[in-house]
Parts: structure tokens; sequence; C-alpha cells
């Protein structure tokens, strides 16, 4: 059997599949549930028992998994909340290894054990890639907003790596830990990985400003070499986890079209923990759920609500020559400002910043 690059292989497959419409990758949200409150997170909002109880059950994840495989999908990612926090998180990843899916696990390793990094290890992820937001105590409890937490997440990172299992680590930034970045860059260079920072923050998904309040200021996202910070950027292997932008993608473009971004045209689909399948991460209210409809028909019927879609107010983020260098998008607008097509003051100070370096 002749062998490929893996590259050769995921930019041959995403090209394939977005010129006959077919999904390669899902990101599947197993739970809200986390054994953090991180002050940033944009799903803490469900992240308790009145919304945690209406979850899938395993053998409703296991439903979805079925069709998501029949739908074509390759690439599936479990996301959270912590999908490890789920009791029967192993049993539904040796499912999705069955049916042979290329796995990849967002966690944060606070429920990682030495158990599942053992099964991990008979069984190897694509990528586990976990979010450290800070190397001391005081400042991860501070974020996280759970005492012993630190501890744990850094036993789980240990489990981790000494089970050898492939792994990324990505840090987001905020006020509560920015003076701290240089050792959160010490602690992740030093166990050979790269430094991966995060600066972008939105509202929580039931209108939650909390996050936005944690920005830090336009003009730290700039060295004072006057290079720019850039967002966790995705590589050849994030497309495998995330529906954005991909390689060959049609990206919508043209000044009055609402959607910049691939959920036009990209080949992923979004999955939440009640089995609800959306096209755009922060603005679910237009939804099916894949218990009840097929993935194509659910699918097909949200791309019509987003393709070409257009401006139908008269917001300055319409024809404004910054947006294309903005980090505005309509999902941000539509949870921090209730209006998709709204502006966002922080975002033209930072595009306005971008574009004098």
């Amino acid at each position: 059997m002749r062998e490929i690059e893996y590259k050769n292989f995921s930019l041959r497959t995403h090209n394939k599949n977005l010129s006959i419409n077919r999904p390669s990758v899902c990101q599947f949200e197993l739970t809200f549930a986390c054994g953090l409150h991180c002050k940033h997170c944009y799903t803490d909002c469900y992240n308790k028992p009145a919304y945690l109880k209406k979850e899938l059950t395993t053998q409703e994840v296991k439903f979805i998994l079925d069709k998501v495989y029949q739908a074509g999908v390759i690439w599936l990612c479990f996301t959270g909340g912590d999908p490890l926090a789920r009791k029967d998180f192993l049993d539904i990843y040796a499912y999705a290894k069955d049916k042979g899916f290329i796995v990849t696990i967002f966690t944060n390793a606070y429920s990682m054990t030495e158990e599942i990094a053992a099964y991990l290890k008979k069984r190897l992820p694509f990528v586990i890639e976990i979010t450290l937001n800070a190397a001391e105590k005081e400042t991860y409890e501070k974020i996280s907003q759970v005492k012993g937490s630190f501890k744990k997440v850094r036993e789980g990172i240990n489990c981790i790596l000494k089970a050898k299992l492939p792994l990324k680590i990505k840090t987001q930034i905020t006020q509560d830990n920015l003076k701290a970045t240089d050792k959160i860059r010490q602690f992740i260079t030093g166990l050979g990985l790269p430094f991966r920072p995060s600066f972008d923050l939105h509202a929580r998904l039931d209108g939650d400003l909390a996050p936005c309040n944690l920005r830090i200021p336009p003009e730290e996202f700039f060295h004072s070499n006057g290079k720019k910070h850039t967002a966790d950027t995705s590589d050849d292997q994030m497309p495998a986890c995330q529906p954005q932008a991909l390689p060959g993608a049609k990206k919508i473009r043209g000044q009055a079209h609402l959607f910049h971004c691939a959920i036009g045209g990209g080949d992923g689909i979004q999955v939440d923990p009640y089995g609800n399948i959306f096209s755009c991460n922060l603005i679910r209210n237009s939804h099916f759920n894949l218990l009840e409809v097929d993935i194509d028909a659910a699918r097909n019927k949200l791309l019509s609500l987003v393709r070409n879609k257009q401006f139908v107010t008269n917001s300055k983020c319409n024809g404004c020559n910054l947006r294309e260098s903005c980090h505005w998008c309509p999902g941000r607008a539509y949870v921090e400002k209730g209006n998709a097509e709204a502006p966002i003051e922080y975002y033209c100070k930072l595009a306005a910043l971008a574009n004098k370096k």
C-alpha cells in the first residue's frame, strides 16, 4: 500500500469533500460539565445540574456518532466543557475508535486519570489538546475559581506525559494572567512544546458579558518591537478539530455579506451535548436535533440560512475597510450585543491599531 504524508491526505480529503458538499470534520461537545469554573469560559453558564441532566445518554451519543460516520466524517473532536468529566467517556471514545474516526480530545486535564491515560496509550488519539492558563497555583485558581484545581491539573498533565500521549497546550490570555505569561511560556516550552496563546474573549452563550471584561487592552496585542500577537492559529491538524476556514474552502466575500468565515462553505459540523447541530458556534438559535433528523438534511437547511446572508442594517461593519483584519464576527456580536450585525468597539480599536503597525 502506497503511503502519503498526512498533510497531503488531509488537504486532499478536505478539498474532495468540499467539492461534493460532504462534511469531513465534527466537533462534538459531549458535555458542558467541567470540574473548573473558569472566569472567561463561554460555556460555563451551562455547567449546572439543571442543564447537565438534559444531556445525551451514552446510547444517544453512539446513535449520533453512527449518523456522523454515515455522513462521511473522518475527523472527530470531543470537547465540552470537559469531555473527560463524563463517566462514560472511555466507552464513547472506544466506540468512536472502533468506527475508525481520527479522534482529538480537548480537555483541561482536571479529570485526567492514570486509568484514562493508560487506555489512551493503547488506543492513541490523534492529539490531546489542553488549556493551561497559569503555571503557578495562585493565578491558576484565581482563574479556575476552584481550590485545589492547580494540583489536580498538574497531576493530569503528568499522566499524559508519563503515557507519552500526543499533546498540545494552549493558553487563554486574560487580565488575570497577562503578567504571568512568561512563566506559562517557560513551563510549556520546557516540555518541548510551542507556546500557543489566544487573546480572543467573547460573551457566554447566555449573553453574560463577564468574559468580555477580562479582555486585555488592545495595545497589549502588540510586542514592543511592533509585531502583533496572533490568536491561536490553526495548523495542518486543527481543521480536523474545528469547522473553520479550511484549505481550499470557498470563503464568502463581498462587503455586504455578513459571514466571512467558512460556515457557509466549509466542511465541518458542530454538535452540542443535547444532540443539536448548528452552523455557528456562537449563534445557536437555529438548530436541528440529530436524534430526530439526518445530518445532510439539517446541514443543508442550516447552510441555506447563512450562505450569502447579507447585512440588513446600516451597521458600520458593513463596508469597513478594516474588516479583513478585525476579530469581529457575527457570532461574537450576537452573544455580546444581541445583534449579529452590531459593531464591537473593542475590535474596532484592535483593527485600527493593527493597521498602524
